[in-house]
């Protein structure tokens, strides 16, 4: 079952970037997202990650540091699409106060 779902999880993965790359405090190629996985960097003007990855939790969204200024975030069976939309929205209003 979780295999089949792969490649939702991928899409999912693609929407969330295409939503990113859209953001202009993100730094993403969205040539690199080629699974469930999706890592972008914050540019100048953005917080840290650990600072991003603050304020999202508090909004719901979980992700996690990769680098001081370099965020993951992973699609699974427990992420819809709906979720991952959301996630980029939180991301859109967070990166609008900066």
């Amino acid at each position: 079952l979780h295999m089949a779902r792969l490649v939702d999880d991928h899409a999912n993965a693609r929407k969330l970037a295409d939503a990113l790359v859209a953001n202009p405090k993100v730094d993403l190629d969205p040539s690199t997202v080629q699974t469930n996985i999706v890592i972008f960097r914050l540019k100048p003007g953005a917080p840290d990650a650990a600072k991003v990855i603050e304020l999202a939790r508090g909004q719901g969204v979980l992700f996690s540091q990769f680098g001081p200024r370099t965020v993951r975030a992973t699609t699974h069976l427990d992420v819809t699409a709906e979720q991952c939309a959301r996630a980029a929205e939180v991301i859109a209003k967070l990166a609008a106060s900066w």
